[in-house]
């Protein structure tokens, strides 16, 4: 059975992988994809509800379709950034190296399951939330396996999505929620930073000494998230 330390070690070990990092001239056994996805069956969801469904993508022909439908969709990002933020540093699809993507998908109806007054105010909630929890599985299931992964987020925007579904017949009812690509690594990728966990966690109630301000925020925002990443920044602009 698996420790702590060694879930520990594991949590550590995953990566978001970008840039062009995969080695795609690595195969990934089949056995290994089927080990992954019966691992993130067994995610905790409301109700029992399951919403999640996965989508194995191995062609070499449809992945290239969905970066090139990725790099289309990137580009009113780029426009919005420079609009706004004076900048178009939005990096480029570093997954189209990936060998295998795994698209997670849910059906929505799924919500029936939960009592009327659940399904009212937070059903949607809670179907995300399975959703999540599925494709965390994931991504510690293709650590353990030693290979890296990358959290495609924008496959979920309308476009994207909507175009998704036309390539891959997926039914207008079903929600896309997030693009997977898997595979081996060229080498290791180094870890994020992270904040100090001690900056985090309140023990029986909210410790104001912990809030940070406006600046501090900004600081953390440059410095520590993918944002500061995407390029250099003015830290003296006026945020709205």
């Amino acid at each position: 059975m698996l420790n702590i330390e060694e879930l520990y070690e594991l949590a550590k070990r995953r990566r978001s992988v970008r840039g062009y990092d995969f080695n795609e001239g690595k195969s990934i056994p089949e056995e290994y994809i089927q080990k992954i996805l019966e691992i993130a069956h067994w995610a905790p969801s409301a109700g029992n509800g399951q919403p999640w469904q996965f989508i194995v993508i191995k062609d070499q022909a449809m992945r290239e379709k969905i970066v090139e439908l990725f790099l289309k969709q990137l580009e009113p990002k780029r426009e919005m950034e420079a609009a706004l933020r004076g900048e178009r540093n939005i990096n480029s699809p570093g997954f189209k190296n990936a060998p295998v993507f795994i698209l997670v998908i849910g059906d929505p109806r799924v919500n029936e399951a939960y009592p009327v007054r659940t399904r009212e105010e937070k059903g949607f909630q809670h179907f995300i939330t399975g959703l999540a929890n599925a494709t965390m599985l994931i991504h510690l299931a293709v650590a353990s396996l030693g290979m890296g992964s990358q959290y495609v987020s924008d496959a979920s925007s309308p476009y994207m999505a909507t175009m998704l579904k036309a390539y891959l017949g997926i039914p207008d009812h079903f929600k896309v929620y997030e693009l997977i690509p898997i595979g081996y690594l060229k080498s290791p990728v180094p870890p994020p930073p992270r904040l100090a966990l001690e900056e985090l966690v309140h023990y029986e109630s909210f410790d104001p000494a912990k809030s940070r301000s406006n600046e501090q925020m900004k600081e953390f925002i440059f410095s520590i998230t993918r944002r500061g990443a995407y390029g250099k920044r003015d830290r003296n602009k006026k945020e709205e």
